[in-house]
Formats: structure tokens, sequence, C-alpha cells
């Protein structure tokens, strides 16, 4: 049984479906992510470790980033969220920092009080805040006065943007149109690694350091070892695999990222792409490392989807690696990817959750695999 607070947290808007688990107790919470894991992956239940989150009091303030859609209601912008056609606004998430409200905040408080002034979406990356204009016409500056630039600067914002995209809706972001208005066009993320506006970061660093820190300790990279690296992002991981001597392979699709991935990781080879059209790439990398001496190892974080067909076919066929950590944000999907892996060669030796979504259902989990050798069939 779940068990009810007494009161939403101070600015938590009821009619907001973001946060499903928001009147739910910790230990509530992390007991139901599990076993909706276990539902998942029945075959593999007893392989699901418990949760790992952070303490109770960590568990609101966490957001560093946030997408919201932006209104303007005829007196002021509101930033919030559609359901349907209703626009539920939300000011001062219990969820968000301190600081991202405030950002959000003053930049509400700044804007034109107009409906040509045609924002559709704020998008707010640590220290780099994006504005989405559904138009081609570049709005006008005049709003960016010295004392919103200090403020924002104060509130630890160091690059704002404005991106020019007609067409946004489900997908937000489009290669062009990007113009930096204020300050520069990258920050360094908690481990000191650079990103820009639209790269993908881990909310919670201390939830996201422990899994990759998994990670490494069953991989085991060495000097002996290389490691491809799926949907690399900006290179957190791959910096992990390239301390430990080993070579690495990353392979990422957004540009910005990647860009960022290589200045992070100069000694990594990193070259973008779905990781499915990169399959002839990564096959001769591999092939060429294995003919060296060296053992072939695997790190993927894909998206909601999943590993690609192609993907699947190349590690089971053809790559082979003899370990695989596989860090899912969905365990539907993993569980299709683990029937076929598990059916091909390999064995799942741990399941790790972990809640880097604290307040909602989402849950991801690390799974650990290693190949299993002939003599032990």
């Amino acid at each position: 049984m779940r068990k009810l607070m007494l009161m939403l947290p101070q600015g938590c808007n009821p009619e907001c479906r973001g946060c499903s688990h928001r009147d739910w107790s910790m230990t509530d919470s992390l007991e139901q992510k599990r076993a909706f894991i276990k539902g998942k992956l029945p075959e593999w239940a007893s392989c699901v470790e418990p949760v790992r989150s952070v303490t109770e009091d960590k568990r609101w303030g966490y957001r560093t980033k946030t997408t919201l859609s932006a209104r303007f209601n005829g007196n002021i912008w509101e930033f919030g969220m559609w359901r349907r056609d209703e626009f539920i606004p939300i000011t001062n998430c219990p969820v968000h920092t301190p600081g991202l409200n405030k950002t959000l905040s003053l930049l509400a408080n700044s804007f034109p009080r107009e409906h040509s002034f045609a924002l559709a979406y704020i998008v707010i990356s640590g220290a780099q805040a994006v504005l989405v204009i559904k138009s081609k016409q570049e709005p006008t500056l005049s709003w960016l006065s010295e004392e919103v630039v200090k403020g924002l600067a104060s509130l630890g914002i160091e690059g704002l943007w404005y991106h020019m995209n007609p067409s946004t809706g489900r997908r937000i972001f489009e290669k062009s149109g990007w113009r930096l208005i204020w300050g520069k066009p990258r920050s360094t993320d908690y481990n000191g690694l650079l990103y820009g506006p639209a790269a993908f970061q881990q909310l919670i660093p201390e939830l996201y350091n422990q899994s990759l820190l998994e990670a490494e300790n069953f991989l085991n990279p060495g000097i002996q070892s290389a490691v491809i690296d799926l949907y690399c992002g900006t290179g957190n991981s791959m910096l992990r695999w390239a301390n430990r001597d080993a070579d690495v392979l990353g392979i990422e699709l957004g540009g910005e990222a990647v860009e960022c991935a290589r200045l992070n990781v100069p000694q990594a080879m990193v070259l973008r792409g779905a990781c499915r059209q990169r399959v002839p790439q990564i096959a001769d990398w591999a092939d060429k490392k294995r003919s060296q001496g060296k053992e072939i190892l695997l790190y993927v974080n894909p998206p909601r989807t999943g590993l690609e067909t192609e993907v699947l076919e190349w590690i089971t066929k053809q790559g082979l690696p003899i370990r695989i950590a596989y860090l899912s944000c969905s365990p539907g999907t993993l569980s299709k990817n683990l029937k076929l892996l598990c059916t091909n060669g390999y064995r799942l030796v741990r399941c790790v959750p972990f809640d880097f979504f604290p307040q909602t259902h989402h849950v991801e989990t690390l799974a650990l695999l290693e190949k299993v050798s002939a003599d032990t069939h």
C-alpha cells in the first residue's frame, strides 16, 4: 500500500502529471519501481537488485534542467505543459532547484508582453538556456537588458540562445536556426566535461556516477581492452574507459555532443551518426583491435527504443564483446533486448536499478551481461 502525504509540497500544481509518485513515501516508490522492473523482466526477476536512490532530503529540488511550453496569457508569460487543449502552468516546481525556478521567473518577467514574441518552449540545461521561437523571424532583443543579464549570471546561467524553429512541436530542436544571444556557447558539467545547450545530461550526479562506477568495475577495462561506447553523449562514460588506458570508440548522433565528446576525450575515436548506420565502422574497428590481441567490451546507453536490430545483430553474430554494460531507461525494451542477447550466447549477471527521477514513475536499469564460453554449455 502506498502512503499518501497530508499535502503536496509548496509550489506543486495538483493538475501537473509530471510527478506521479509525489504523494508516495520513498519506500513505497522504490518498492514499486523494483516490482515494475521485475514484472517487465520475469525471467531475470531474481537478478533485480534494490533500487539505488538518494537520501530523502535530496528527492526534491534536484532538477537543474527542464523543458516547458510557453504561452502569453494576455497579461504575463507562463511556463508549463499542455494536456490536450488545457495549459497547466508550472510555477516554483518543488522538483526544480531554487535557482532554476528563479531563472524561469526572471525570464518570464523580462519577455515582451505581447503575442508577437513567438516563444513556444523554454529549455534550460544546467548553465545553458534556450528560447525556442516558433517563427523564422528573430524576435527583438530589447528585453535583454543589462539588469536581466546580471540576474541570469547571478543564477548561474552562462549561455542564452534563440532557436528559430517554425515547425517546433514534438521535435523541439532542429539542426539550424541557433543563435547565441548572450554569454558563452558551452559550459562544464559536474564531472568537468564540456556540454552545449542541446546536450543530454543525467540529473543526479551522485547516482549517475554510481552507475558508471558499477559499469567500470564490471567491464574492468585496461590496456588490453577495446571499449565500444554506443550513444556516448558528451563523453562521461568514455572518459572512464580512456582513463583506464583502454582503446575507445564512441558513437553519437547529436552533432553538438560529438564536438564536445571529441574535446572531452581526445584520446577516443568518436564518430557521428545513428549507431545502426555506423555498424560497418564499428565492425572494422573491433576486428582491428581483436587482431591486436585486445578484448572487446561494450557499453550502451540507448534511448527508450533500445538497441537497433542492426546493432543487436552485430553484437551476437560478429562483435561478440566479452562483457556488456547496458544502461536502459525502458524496462520494456530492455526485456526485448535481453531475450535476444540471452538466447544468443549471453548471461545476465546483475540488474541494478537507479532512481534518476525521484517523485516520478521513471526508473533506469543497469544490466550487466557476460559472454557464455563454449565449455559452459
